[in-house]
C-alpha cells in the first residue's frame, strides 16, 4: 500500500514539472500585422498652388494565424481644411501567417497648401477577420515628411510587444446626429524606447474592447523614465440600437448610452 501512495505522489510530482517546464513554450495564436511606411510631401508639378502628400508601404502579417478577408484604408486628416479622406488598398484577400506575403502599396492626397504651414496627419486601418470575430486595427502613422519604420536604434532587428498601461479614459459623445463616440485613453510608457505600436477595436454584444499595444527594440537600453501617452480613439456607433454600452481599452472600463437608435431612416 505505501509503494503505491509513494508512486502516486512520484507521478503526481512528475506530472507538475512537466506542466510547469511545457507551459511557456505553449504560444497564443494570433495576427499581428508589421508595417514600414514612408511619407512624403511635395509640390505638384506645373501647380505652385498644390502639394501632394505621399505614402509608401509595404505590411505584412508575422503573427501565427491567417488575417482573413483583410481590408486596409490609408486615412488622411487635414484639419486645416477640415478634411479626412479615406483611400482604400488593393489587398488581394488573405495576409498569411509568419510573413507568409508581403503586400506593398502607394497612396496619394492632394490639397492646397497652407500659410503657414500644416501637417496632414495619416493613419492606416486594418480590418479582417479571426477566429471568425471582426478585428480591426487603426495606427497613427505620423505627420508630414517622416517615416513610420524608425522604432527606435536597433542592431539585431528583434522587438518586444507589449500592452500600454492606461490609467483613465473618458468616452466623448459628439453632439451630431448619428451620435459620433470617441474614447480619449490617457496612461504611460515605461521607457523613452517603447512606442505605441497598434490599436485593436473588437465588438462583441455590447461590449468595445480596444487594445493598445506596444512595441520596444530588444537590444536597446534606455533610462527607465516614464512616458506619458494619450490616444483618441473613434468607435463606430453607426446602426447601433438604444442602450448602454460598455469601453474596455487594457483593462480600464467605461460606458455610455444610446438613447434612440444610431441610424438616419428614410
Amino acid at each position: 500500500m505505501k509503494k503505491k501512495t509513494i508512486f502516486f505522489i512520484a507521478f503526481a510530482v512528475f506530472a507538475i514539472i512537466v506542466l510547469v517546464w511545457f507551459a511557456p513554450l505553449q504560444k497564443s495564436k494570433y495576427v499581428h500585422i508589421v508595417r514600414e511606411v514612408g511619407i512624403s510631401k511635395e509640390t505638384v508639378e506645373n501647380n505652385a498652388e498644390m502639394e501632394s502628400i505621399k505614402v509608401h508601404g509595404t505590411f505584412w502579417n508575422d503573427g501565427s494565424l491567417i488575417a482573413k478577408n483583410l481590408t486596409a484604408t490609408i486615412i488622411f486628416a487635414d484639419a486645416a481644411h477640415n478634411k479626412i479622406v479615406r483611400k482604400n488598398v488593393p489587398v488581394g484577400g488573405d495576409l498569411l501567417a509568419n510573413k507568409g506575403n508581403v503586400m506593398e502599396f502607394d497612396s496619394e492626397y492632394l490639397r492646397e497648401k497652407t500659410i503657414p504651414k500644416t501637417d496632414v496627419n495619416v493613419s492606416v486601418q486594418f480590418d479582417w477577420m479571426e477566429n471568425g470575430q471582426l478585428k480591426t486595427t487603426e495606427t497613427l502613422l505620423s505627420g508630414d515628411e517622416s517615416d513610420s519604420t524608425n522604432k527606435g536604434n536597433n542592431n539585431t532587428g528583434k522587438f518586444n510587444y507589449g500592452n500600454a498601461t492606461v490609467e483613465s479614459i473618458e468616452i466623448m459623445v459628439l453632439e451630431s446626429f448619428p451620435v459620433q463616440i470617441k474614447v480619449n485613453a490617457r496612461g504611460y510608457l515605461p521607457d523613452g524606447c517603447t512606442k505605441i505600436d497598434e490599436i485593436t477595436k473588437e465588438k462583441k454584444d455590447n461590449t468595445f474592447s480596444i487594445s493598445i499595444k506596444t512595441v520596444r527594440p530588444a537590444d536597446t537600453f534606455c533610462t527607465e523614465v516614464i512616458v506619458p501617452f494619450q490616444e483618441v480613439i473613434s468607435l463606430d456607433v453607426y446602426g447601433l440600437k438604444a442602450g448602454i454600452y460598455t469601453v474596455d481599452v487594457n483593462g480600464v472600463n467605461g460606458t455610455f448610452e444610446l438613447v434612440t437608435d444610431n441610424i438616419i431612416r428614410e
